[in-house]
């Protein structure tokens, strides 16, 4: 893609080499009988890729809400919450250059070495990658990327190739992989340095299908009938929060929301007022409820009790009397926060919505399940949580349950999780399913449109020859129309 995609390769190359080399040496050295029981050759050159690759997704998933979690309007403050024409690229380079090759370096390893755990795990993440960058770029790099110098400025691939062909197929890869026996050769039997389930090839089976989960409902834009597999899939997923697909960070290797807006001096945004009005009750479907996650996910920083964001278009500092901030103690920005890929909670909104209009009673008792889990997984006390899902505004019955009610709480669950705003485009920003929700008062984009997709990269116009055509923000994607 580019030159700088192409030397990012080869250091990550020469890094892995190096790295199985040492190992390698280190191991005949001290091992002058050469236990078969020992990790080395391939185990060793797997179980080193994995957890890279596990940060690189991470990194990924983060780069894609880092400033795209203005457009769901969960923060406010830069520019590009103005609609300016900024690509994604904190999604896109450390996908092409960072995870995409770390991942498809692990299945090939894999695959060549039997050890079919390691790549159901690595194909379960790639699927997972390639569906944010599809559902952000539309038409994107897949089929003739990371070829290095065979191909340095690929072709892209339709976003309808890419659903109905690459992901899925990533995704049934992934769990018949996770189905096969374990490999015959003894170190490779168990997942080493897996940071997020440990090695639990169940809890990646389900991760597996919570992504099919989403895919299917995302496609149901496309096939109605995919609603009914979405539901499917989500229910044979995570058994709990505890089951979540998301990397946990340390004090000494902080979640990257820590630095960029929890322990920043000079912060680049702040709380939407879009999100903070939903939670203070004014106005909305909501009215007068005072959500007890508000204080858990942001920091008031005066003693006034009326809580207020920043205007969706307006810039940290033109509003002085904004009074919440994302700190070091808010529950997202902390140092050990993690960083949620996929989460329990999002997979029983995924039922509730898919279920409405077929199962009333369990679309029902899943919107329930999915806002006890998002406030008991951050720490909302028990008597705060039974007092607002007693709430008749929050209760409701089967019979006054509305889609409206499932996707704002959905909305209200996933906070800074760019996921929303795929919801947001398919249902094409509608204030029947998102009251009160408003473009920008600043819009640099002609005709003050909504946002629909990213312009391409920054890095490919004028370099890259092999580009989509008569691409702008406001082009609805393929999964959209």
């Amino acid at each position: 893609m580019l030159l700088f995609n192409l030397m990012k390769k080869i250091l990550y190359s020469t890094a892995i080499t190096f790295s199985a080399l040492f190992m390698g040496s280190c191991g005949d050295l001290l091992d002058v009988n050469n236990d078969p029981s020992r990790v080395g050759g391939d185990a060793a050159t797997l179980s080193t890729l994995l957890p890279s690759a596990e940060r690189f997704t991470s990194t990924t998933q983060y780069g894609s809400a880092q400033y795209g979690a203005q457009y769901p309007q969960y923060l406010a403050g830069q520019t590009i919450g103005q609609f300016s024409p900024y690509g994604f690229d904190q999604l896109w380079q450390p996908f092409y250059t960072d995870a995409f090759p770390s991942l498809q370096d692990i299945i090939n390893r894999a695959e060549e070495a039997g050890a079919y755990n390691y790549s159901g795990i690595a194909k379960t993440l790639l699927a997972l990658n390639l569906m944010t960058v599809a559902d952000i770029y539309g038409d994107a790099p897949y089929s003739q990327a990371n070829q290095g110098t065979a191909n340095l400025y690929p072709c892209y691939d339709k976003m309808e190739d890419l659903y109905r062909v690459h992901i899925i197929n990533l995704l049934d890869e992934a769990l018949a992989d996770l189905a096969k026996p374990l490999p015959t050769v003894p170190s490779l039997r168990a997942v080493q340095n897996d940071l997020i389930y440990g090695g639990d090839l169940a809890k990646w089976t389900k991760a597996a299908k919570a992504i099919r989960a989403r895919y299917f409902l995302h496609l149901s834009e496309k096939d109605p009938a995919a609603l009914a597999t979405a539901a499917q899939e989500a229910a044979a997923s995570f058994g709990s929060f505890s089951e979540d697909l998301q990397l946990v960070y340390e004090q000494q290797n902080p979640n990257p929301w820590f630095g960029f807006l929890g322990n920043a001096t000079n912060k680049p945004m702040q709380p939407s007022s879009y999100i903070v009005d939903l939670m203070s009750g004014r106005g909305g479907r909501f009215q007068g409820v005072s959500d007890p996650r508000l204080p858990v996910y942001m920091t008031r920083t005066s003693a006034t009790q009326t809580d207020v964001g920043l205007t969706p278009g307006r810039i940290v500092g033109d509003q002085t009397n904004v009074n919440v901030n994302m700190t070091p103690t808010s529950w997202h920005t902390r140092a050990v926060a993690p960083i949620q890929f996929i989460t329990y909670a999002e997979m029983q909104f995924i039922i509730a919505e898919a279920l409405f209009n077929t199962n009333r009673a369990e679309s029902h008792a899943a919107y329930r399940r999915g806002i006890e889990a998002s406030m008991t997984k951050v720490g909302v006390p028990v008597a705060e949580i039974s007092a607002y899902m007693n709430n008749p505004a929050v209760a409701l019955t089967p019979a006054t349950l509305t889609l409206q009610d499932i996707m704002l709480q959905k909305y209200l669950a996933l906070f800074l999780q760019i996921e929303t705003w795929t919801d947001m485009r398919r249902y094409q920003y509608d204030q029947n399913v998102y009251p009160r929700l408003e473009k920008p008062v600043i819009n640099q984009l002609p005709g003050n449109p909504w946002v629909q997709r990213s312009n391409l990269a920054d890095e490919e116009p004028g370099v890259n020859t092999c580009l989509p055509t008569g691409v702008t923000q406001t082009s609805v994607l393929w999964l959209f129309q």
